[in-house]
Protein backbone atom coordinates (compact mmCIF):
# COMPACT_ATOMS: atom_id res chain seq x y z
CA UNK A 1 0.00 0.00 0.00
CA UNK A 2 1.16 3.38 -0.89
CA UNK A 3 -0.20 6.83 0.56
CA UNK A 4 -0.24 9.74 -1.74
CA UNK A 5 -1.10 13.68 -1.00
CA UNK A 6 -2.18 16.04 -3.13
CA UNK A 7 -3.77 19.47 -3.00
CA UNK A 8 -5.65 21.60 -4.52
CA UNK A 9 -6.83 25.42 -4.69
CA UNK A 10 -10.60 25.92 -4.50
CA UNK A 11 -12.62 29.18 -6.04
CA UNK A 12 -15.15 28.87 -3.99
CA UNK A 13 -16.77 26.20 -2.31
CA UNK A 14 -18.16 24.63 -4.79
CA UNK A 15 -15.32 24.76 -7.57
CA UNK A 16 -14.22 20.87 -7.82
CA UNK A 17 -11.22 21.71 -10.69
CA UNK A 18 -8.90 21.41 -8.83
CA UNK A 19 -9.68 18.33 -7.31
CA UNK A 20 -11.35 16.47 -10.36
CA UNK A 21 -7.91 17.47 -11.85
CA UNK A 22 -5.50 15.71 -8.68
CA UNK A 23 -8.33 12.53 -8.67
CA UNK A 24 -7.97 11.81 -12.97
CA UNK A 25 -4.10 11.03 -11.83
CA UNK A 26 -5.33 7.52 -9.80
CA UNK A 27 -7.00 4.88 -11.21
CA UNK A 28 -10.09 4.64 -9.25
CA UNK A 29 -9.66 0.39 -9.28
CA UNK A 30 -6.43 1.05 -7.51
CA UNK A 31 -7.51 3.18 -4.53
CA UNK A 32 -8.39 1.72 -1.61
CA UNK A 33 -8.91 4.24 0.54
CA UNK A 34 -10.17 7.75 0.03
CA UNK A 35 -10.30 10.91 2.57
CA UNK A 36 -10.63 14.68 1.57
CA UNK A 37 -9.42 17.20 3.95
CA UNK A 38 -10.78 20.54 2.74
CA UNK A 39 -10.68 24.07 4.09
CA UNK A 40 -13.84 26.23 2.68
CA UNK A 41 -14.59 30.06 3.31
CA UNK A 42 -17.47 30.87 5.16
CA UNK A 43 -18.94 32.61 8.52
CA UNK A 44 -18.46 28.78 10.07
CA UNK A 45 -22.41 29.33 11.52
CA UNK A 46 -24.28 26.67 12.03
CA UNK A 47 -26.55 27.61 9.04
CA UNK A 48 -23.70 28.75 6.68
CA UNK A 49 -24.00 26.00 3.95
CA UNK A 50 -20.51 26.43 2.07
CA UNK A 51 -19.56 22.88 3.48
CA UNK A 52 -22.58 21.82 2.27
CA UNK A 53 -22.33 22.81 -1.11
CA UNK A 54 -18.35 21.93 -0.86
CA UNK A 55 -19.03 18.47 0.64
CA UNK A 56 -22.21 17.44 -2.37
CA UNK A 57 -19.67 18.75 -4.93
CA UNK A 58 -17.05 16.76 -3.89
CA UNK A 59 -18.94 13.70 -3.51
CA UNK A 60 -20.27 14.15 -7.12
CA UNK A 61 -16.60 14.28 -8.15
CA UNK A 62 -16.05 11.37 -6.52
CA UNK A 63 -18.89 9.42 -8.05
CA UNK A 64 -18.05 10.28 -10.92
CA UNK A 65 -14.34 9.45 -10.94
CA UNK A 66 -14.99 5.96 -9.30
CA UNK A 67 -18.75 4.98 -8.82
CA UNK A 68 -20.74 4.19 -5.65
CA UNK A 69 -18.02 1.59 -4.65
CA UNK A 70 -15.30 4.54 -4.64
CA UNK A 71 -17.78 6.57 -2.72
CA UNK A 72 -18.34 3.43 0.24
CA UNK A 73 -14.45 3.30 0.47
CA UNK A 74 -14.08 7.30 1.19
CA UNK A 75 -14.54 9.85 3.84
CA UNK A 76 -15.50 13.97 3.20
CA UNK A 77 -13.98 15.91 5.68
CA UNK A 78 -14.85 19.47 5.10
CA UNK A 79 -13.85 22.29 7.79
CA UNK A 80 -15.10 25.79 7.46
CA UNK A 81 -13.07 29.10 8.29
CA UNK A 82 -10.30 30.44 5.90
CA UNK A 83 -9.64 33.50 7.36
CA UNK A 84 -6.20 35.04 7.84
CA UNK A 85 -3.22 33.42 5.47
CA UNK A 86 -5.15 30.38 4.84
CA UNK A 87 -5.45 29.66 0.95
CA UNK A 88 -9.14 28.00 0.59
CA UNK A 89 -7.95 24.37 -0.53
CA UNK A 90 -7.78 20.32 0.09
CA UNK A 91 -6.29 17.58 0.45
CA UNK A 92 -6.65 14.40 -1.49
CA UNK A 93 -5.95 11.61 0.51
CA UNK A 94 -5.61 8.10 -1.35
CA UNK A 95 -4.02 4.91 -0.63
CA UNK A 96 -3.23 2.56 -3.32
CA UNK A 97 -2.84 -1.02 -3.70
CA UNK A 98 0.03 -0.94 -4.97
CA UNK A 99 2.91 1.29 -4.38
CA UNK A 100 3.74 4.22 -7.17
CA UNK A 101 6.77 5.41 -5.40
CA UNK A 102 10.23 3.84 -4.77
CA UNK A 103 11.41 2.87 -1.87
CA UNK A 104 10.89 4.58 1.61
CA UNK A 105 13.12 7.51 2.62
CA UNK A 106 15.27 7.58 5.40
CA UNK A 107 13.86 8.09 8.39
CA UNK A 108 14.72 12.01 9.96
CA UNK A 109 16.82 12.19 13.05
CA UNK A 110 13.95 13.29 15.96
CA UNK A 111 16.04 15.62 18.48
CA UNK A 112 14.38 14.36 22.23
CA UNK A 113 13.82 17.37 24.91
CA UNK A 114 14.61 20.28 23.14
CA UNK A 115 14.84 23.21 25.11
CA UNK A 116 11.91 24.96 25.46
CA UNK A 117 11.22 28.23 27.47
CA UNK A 118 7.55 28.46 27.30
CA UNK A 119 6.82 25.76 29.55
CA UNK A 120 9.86 23.15 30.09
CA UNK A 121 11.36 20.63 28.27
CA UNK A 122 9.32 19.26 24.88
CA UNK A 123 8.48 15.95 24.96
CA UNK A 124 9.92 13.63 21.25
CA UNK A 125 7.08 14.40 18.95
CA UNK A 126 5.14 11.21 17.91
CA UNK A 127 4.84 9.47 15.08
CA UNK A 128 8.77 9.71 14.36
CA UNK A 129 9.16 6.45 12.26
CA UNK A 130 11.92 4.18 11.73
CA UNK A 131 13.74 3.27 8.93
CA UNK A 132 10.93 1.34 7.47
CA UNK A 133 8.28 3.10 8.66
CA UNK A 134 6.35 5.19 6.30
CA UNK A 135 2.47 6.91 6.04
CA UNK A 136 -0.34 4.89 5.97
CA UNK A 137 -4.33 5.72 6.66
CA UNK A 138 -7.38 4.10 7.91
CA UNK A 139 -11.15 5.45 8.04
CA UNK A 140 -14.05 4.80 10.22
CA UNK A 141 -17.46 5.54 10.67
CA UNK A 142 -19.92 5.16 13.96
CA UNK A 143 -23.67 4.87 12.88
CA UNK A 144 -25.98 7.33 12.38
CA UNK A 145 -25.88 9.55 15.93
CA UNK A 146 -29.71 10.28 17.34
CA UNK A 147 -30.84 13.47 18.37
CA UNK A 148 -31.54 12.56 21.82
CA UNK A 149 -27.42 11.27 22.04
CA UNK A 150 -25.79 14.27 20.59
CA UNK A 151 -23.69 15.58 23.34
CA UNK A 152 -24.02 12.76 25.53
CA UNK A 153 -22.17 9.45 27.14
CA UNK A 154 -23.34 7.41 24.05
CA UNK A 155 -21.59 10.10 21.53
CA UNK A 156 -18.48 9.58 23.49
CA UNK A 157 -19.05 6.15 22.91
CA UNK A 158 -19.71 6.54 19.46
CA UNK A 159 -16.25 8.68 18.44
CA UNK A 160 -14.77 5.81 20.66
CA UNK A 161 -15.63 3.01 18.11
CA UNK A 162 -15.54 4.87 15.04
CA UNK A 163 -11.74 6.35 15.81
CA UNK A 164 -10.87 2.44 16.70
CA UNK A 165 -12.35 1.39 13.45
CA UNK A 166 -10.12 3.54 12.08
CA UNK A 167 -6.90 2.40 13.76
CA UNK A 168 -7.46 -1.23 13.04
CA UNK A 169 -8.06 -0.67 9.30
CA UNK A 170 -5.06 1.10 9.35
CA UNK A 171 -3.33 -1.69 10.95
CA UNK A 172 -1.90 0.39 13.70
CA UNK A 173 -1.89 -0.28 17.41
CA UNK A 174 -3.71 2.90 19.13
CA UNK A 175 0.16 3.95 20.84
CA UNK A 176 1.39 3.94 16.87
CA UNK A 177 -1.39 6.90 16.20
CA UNK A 178 0.65 9.91 14.95
CA UNK A 179 -3.03 11.71 14.17
CA UNK A 180 -6.85 10.61 14.09
CA UNK A 181 -8.70 13.76 12.57
CA UNK A 182 -12.57 13.48 13.35
CA UNK A 183 -15.69 15.17 11.99
CA UNK A 184 -18.80 14.67 14.64
CA UNK A 185 -22.04 15.96 14.28
CA UNK A 186 -23.75 19.20 16.44
CA UNK A 187 -27.36 19.06 15.06
CA UNK A 188 -29.26 15.52 14.65
CA UNK A 189 -31.31 14.60 11.34
CA UNK A 190 -33.91 12.92 12.86
CA UNK A 191 -35.41 15.74 14.99
CA UNK A 192 -34.65 19.06 16.12
CA UNK A 193 -31.45 19.05 18.17
CA UNK A 194 -28.02 20.30 18.44
CA UNK A 195 -24.86 21.40 20.52
CA UNK A 196 -22.40 24.07 20.53
CA UNK A 197 -19.77 23.38 18.20
CA UNK A 198 -17.55 23.57 21.29
CA UNK A 199 -19.86 20.56 22.58
CA UNK A 200 -19.76 18.30 19.91
CA UNK A 201 -15.64 18.78 19.56
CA UNK A 202 -15.39 18.26 23.48
CA UNK A 203 -17.50 14.96 23.23
CA UNK A 204 -15.25 13.69 20.05
CA UNK A 205 -11.75 14.62 21.68
CA UNK A 206 -12.59 12.39 24.26
CA UNK A 207 -14.06 9.65 22.48
CA UNK A 208 -10.89 9.76 20.81
CA UNK A 209 -8.32 9.80 23.49
CA UNK A 210 -10.83 7.09 24.98
CA UNK A 211 -9.91 4.63 21.69
CA UNK A 212 -6.24 5.90 21.97
CA UNK A 213 -6.09 4.70 25.33
CA UNK A 214 -4.88 8.50 26.47
CA UNK A 215 -7.40 9.21 29.44
CA UNK A 216 -9.28 6.98 32.39
CA UNK A 217 -12.48 5.77 31.32
CA UNK A 218 -13.65 6.46 34.79
CA UNK A 219 -13.14 10.28 34.33
CA UNK A 220 -14.94 10.85 30.92
CA UNK A 221 -18.78 11.81 32.35
CA UNK A 222 -20.36 14.13 31.41
CA UNK A 223 -19.83 16.48 34.08
CA UNK A 224 -16.01 16.57 32.26
CA UNK A 225 -16.94 17.43 29.33
CA UNK A 226 -15.86 20.47 28.20
CA UNK A 227 -15.17 21.55 31.77
CA UNK A 228 -11.93 19.61 32.91
CA UNK A 229 -9.33 20.10 30.04
CA UNK A 230 -6.76 17.78 32.05
CA UNK A 231 -8.55 15.74 30.47
CA UNK A 232 -7.49 15.51 26.55
CA UNK A 233 -5.76 13.48 23.36
CA UNK A 234 -2.31 14.56 22.20
CA UNK A 235 -2.81 13.52 18.68
CA UNK A 236 -6.23 14.07 17.63
CA UNK A 237 -8.08 16.87 15.77
CA UNK A 238 -11.87 17.46 15.79
CA UNK A 239 -14.11 19.91 13.90
CA UNK A 240 -17.86 19.88 14.18
CA UNK A 241 -20.42 19.80 11.20
CA UNK A 242 -24.08 19.98 10.60
CA UNK A 243 -23.95 18.38 7.04
CA UNK A 244 -22.96 15.45 8.86
CA UNK A 245 -24.81 12.46 10.48
CA UNK A 246 -22.61 10.00 11.82
CA UNK A 247 -18.79 10.28 13.33
CA UNK A 248 -16.10 9.97 10.37
CA UNK A 249 -12.89 9.30 11.25
CA UNK A 250 -9.77 9.12 9.68
CA UNK A 251 -6.51 8.12 11.26
CA UNK A 252 -2.59 8.45 10.20
CA UNK A 253 0.83 6.85 11.81
CA UNK A 254 3.89 5.15 10.16
CA UNK A 255 4.06 1.12 9.51
CA UNK A 256 7.05 -0.67 8.29
CA UNK A 257 6.20 -2.22 5.13
CA UNK A 258 3.57 0.43 4.36
CA UNK A 259 5.24 1.71 1.39
CA UNK A 260 5.86 4.78 -0.24
CA UNK A 261 8.15 7.56 1.04
CA UNK A 262 5.64 9.63 3.31
CA UNK A 263 6.04 10.28 6.89
CA UNK A 264 4.49 12.01 9.46
CA UNK A 265 4.98 13.64 12.88
CA UNK A 266 2.95 15.20 15.58
CA UNK A 267 3.62 17.54 18.75
CA UNK A 268 1.96 19.79 21.06
CA UNK A 269 1.95 23.46 20.84
CA UNK A 270 2.11 25.81 23.84
CA UNK A 271 0.01 28.01 22.33
CA UNK A 272 -0.60 30.41 18.64
CA UNK A 273 2.65 32.00 19.15
CA UNK A 274 4.15 28.83 18.95
CA UNK A 275 6.66 28.60 16.16
CA UNK A 276 9.72 26.94 17.39
CA UNK A 277 7.07 24.08 18.58
CA UNK A 278 5.90 23.76 14.53
CA UNK A 279 9.46 24.32 13.36
CA UNK A 280 10.58 21.08 15.68
CA UNK A 281 7.87 18.78 14.38
CA UNK A 282 8.49 20.29 10.82
CA UNK A 283 12.53 19.11 11.50
CA UNK A 284 11.00 15.82 13.46
CA UNK A 285 9.26 14.60 10.16
CA UNK A 286 12.47 14.92 7.83
CA UNK A 287 11.70 18.96 6.35
CA UNK A 288 14.65 20.97 5.59
CA UNK A 289 14.75 24.00 7.29
CA UNK A 290 16.90 26.87 6.78
CA UNK A 291 19.07 29.14 8.85
CA UNK A 292 16.33 31.71 9.71
CA UNK A 293 13.83 28.74 10.50
CA UNK A 294 11.58 28.51 7.38
CA UNK A 295 10.79 25.50 5.29
CA UNK A 296 13.50 25.32 2.75
CA UNK A 297 11.04 23.52 0.13
CA UNK A 298 7.54 23.77 0.82
CA UNK A 299 7.27 21.45 -1.76
CA UNK A 300 8.38 18.68 0.69
CA UNK A 301 5.80 19.13 3.17
CA UNK A 302 2.85 17.17 1.76
CA UNK A 303 0.82 18.20 4.46
CA UNK A 304 0.51 20.71 7.50
CA UNK A 305 -2.27 20.23 10.20
CA UNK A 306 -2.87 22.17 13.05
CA UNK A 307 -5.34 22.73 15.89
CA UNK A 308 -5.17 25.56 17.66
CA UNK A 309 -7.04 27.38 20.97
CA UNK A 310 -7.19 30.26 23.29
CA UNK A 311 -6.95 30.02 27.17
CA UNK A 312 -10.78 30.03 28.71
CA UNK A 313 -9.73 32.93 30.33
CA UNK A 314 -8.20 35.32 27.65
CA UNK A 315 -4.72 35.48 28.20
CA UNK A 316 -2.18 34.89 26.16
CA UNK A 317 1.09 34.36 27.65
CA UNK A 318 -0.01 36.65 30.92
CA UNK A 319 -1.40 39.47 28.57
CA UNK A 320 -5.15 40.01 28.15
CA UNK A 321 -6.62 39.69 24.41
CA UNK A 322 -9.54 40.72 22.59
CA UNK A 323 -10.11 37.14 21.63
CA UNK A 324 -13.34 36.62 24.44
CA UNK A 325 -14.54 40.42 24.17
CA UNK A 326 -14.31 41.03 20.22
CA UNK A 327 -17.63 40.93 18.05
CA UNK A 328 -15.64 38.40 15.99
CA UNK A 329 -16.10 34.78 17.42
CA UNK A 330 -12.56 33.58 19.14
CA UNK A 331 -12.07 30.70 16.57
CA UNK A 332 -11.76 33.38 13.74
CA UNK A 333 -9.31 35.31 15.93
CA UNK A 334 -7.36 31.85 16.29
CA UNK A 335 -7.08 30.34 12.93
CA UNK A 336 -6.40 34.09 11.31
CA UNK A 337 -3.50 34.27 14.28
CA UNK A 338 -2.56 30.84 13.53
CA UNK A 339 -2.52 30.86 9.85
CA UNK A 340 0.18 33.78 9.93
CA UNK A 341 2.37 32.20 12.42
CA UNK A 342 2.22 28.79 10.57
CA UNK A 343 2.42 30.53 7.35
CA UNK A 344 5.60 32.41 7.73
CA UNK A 345 7.31 29.06 8.91
CA UNK A 346 5.65 27.22 5.49
CA UNK A 347 6.33 29.25 3.31
CA UNK A 348 2.67 29.36 1.44
CA UNK A 349 -0.58 29.62 3.09
CA UNK A 350 -1.62 26.00 2.28
CA UNK A 351 -2.13 24.72 5.84
CA UNK A 352 -5.66 23.16 7.55
CA UNK A 353 -6.14 24.67 10.44
CA UNK A 354 -9.09 24.42 12.63
CA UNK A 355 -9.66 26.50 16.13
CA UNK A 356 -11.06 25.46 19.54
CA UNK A 357 -8.80 22.80 21.07
CA UNK A 358 -10.95 21.54 23.59
CA UNK A 359 -9.84 18.17 24.96
CA UNK A 360 -7.52 18.14 22.07
CA UNK A 361 -4.50 20.00 24.36
CA UNK A 362 -4.10 21.52 27.50
CA UNK A 363 -5.80 24.63 27.97
CA UNK A 364 -4.73 27.30 24.86
CA UNK A 365 -2.39 24.84 23.64
CA UNK A 366 -2.30 23.03 19.93
CA UNK A 367 -1.42 19.94 17.94
CA UNK A 368 0.57 20.47 15.48
CA UNK A 369 0.73 17.67 12.48
CA UNK A 370 3.09 17.31 9.72
CA UNK A 371 3.08 14.77 6.61
CA UNK A 372 6.49 14.95 5.01
CA UNK A 373 8.93 13.92 1.98
CA UNK A 374 12.11 13.30 0.40
CA UNK A 375 12.96 17.02 -0.85
CA UNK A 376 12.08 18.29 -3.93
CA UNK A 377 14.92 19.65 -5.76
CA UNK A 378 18.11 16.49 -4.46
CA UNK A 379 19.87 19.60 -4.38
CA UNK A 380 21.98 19.51 -1.18
CA UNK A 381 21.14 21.86 1.84
CA UNK A 382 24.41 24.17 2.18
CA UNK A 383 22.44 26.14 4.18
CA UNK A 384 20.69 23.99 6.32
CA UNK A 385 21.93 22.84 9.45
CA UNK A 386 21.53 19.01 10.38
CA UNK A 387 18.08 17.79 10.55
CA UNK A 388 16.55 17.71 14.05
CA UNK A 389 16.03 21.44 15.78
CA UNK A 390 18.66 24.04 14.72
CA UNK A 391 19.66 25.72 17.75
CA UNK A 392 18.40 29.15 17.15
CA UNK A 393 15.58 27.62 17.67
CA UNK A 394 15.83 25.67 20.64
CA UNK A 395 16.86 28.86 21.86
CA UNK A 396 14.13 31.52 21.00
CA UNK A 397 12.42 32.67 23.78
CA UNK A 398 8.95 32.94 22.11
CA UNK A 399 8.09 29.15 23.57
CA UNK A 400 8.17 25.57 22.45
CA UNK A 401 5.67 22.96 22.41
CA UNK A 402 4.64 21.50 25.99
Amino acid sequence: MTVRIDSFDTAGPGDTDGLVAVLSAHDPARIRRLALLVKTEGSAETNDFSRELASWRAREAVLAHGGGDLLERSVFLHSTGSEGAMTPFGYLVVELDDADVAGAAEAAAVTDGAESTGGGSAPAPRGAPGPAGTLCVGIGRSRRIRGSEIGSAEHVALAEQAVAEAVADAGLDPADVALAVVKTPLTAHDEPMRVTSAEAKAVGALGAALALGEVERADVVPAAFGRDLTLHSRRTMVFSSSEAACVEVLVFGNRPGAGGDLRIVSGLLADVLDAPGIRRVLAAAGAELTADGTVREPGQVAALLIKAGNRRDGTLRGARTTVLTSQLDPDKHVRAIMSGVAGAVLGTGRMFISANSVHQAPDGGGLCVAIVGPPVSGAPATDVPPRGVPASVAASPAGGAV
